[in-house]
């Protein structure tokens, strides 16, 4: 399929139309998440997985916020994975570990309530092993 110049500056213009539509609802659900809506906070936190790097901080910053609230193991899982990868803020293996291991504790203490799978435990636990072997080695 061939578009001529005027279609194919109408797909450019519609992209980006489409890219100032979803800052906006973004800038929307990040204000009622300032007001203490939980779902906006939720939506928010999961961009990391679903948008692009632009919106990691944005992410990170809703996902800090909730694992911090401590009722959501997951969430603490994703604060882990987003400061062990750089994801929305620097890089910090000792914050990860800090996170993986909350992120077990609770999970520990949800029992057979725990949203986290068996997998996601042995994950965490492998995470864990492998962050304190990397910061035990390394000179302070």
């Amino acid at each position: 399929m061939k578009l001529d110049g005027a279609a194919l500056w109408q797909r450019v213009k519609h992209f980006f139309d489409f890219s100032a539509k979803r800052r906006e609802i973004y800038q929307k659900w990040d204000q009622l998440a300032e007001n203490g809506d939980k779902e906006a906070r939720y939506k928010l936190l999961m961009l990391y997985r679903e948008e692009s790097e632009e919106y990691y901080p944005l992410s990170f910053k809703w996902t800090i916020a909730v694992a911090n609230e401590g009722e959501d193991c997951g969430v603490m899982l994703q604060a882990a994975e987003m400061y062990e990868a750089g994801y929305g803020a620097p890089r910090n293996e000792e914050k990860a570990l800090l996170w993986f291991e909350r992120a077990l504790s609770l999970h520990i203490l949800q029992g057979k309530n725990s949203p986290l799978s068996l997998e996601a435990s042995n994950y965490i636990q492998q995470r864990i092993q492998e962050i304190r072997g990397k910061l035990s080695e390394e000179p302070r």
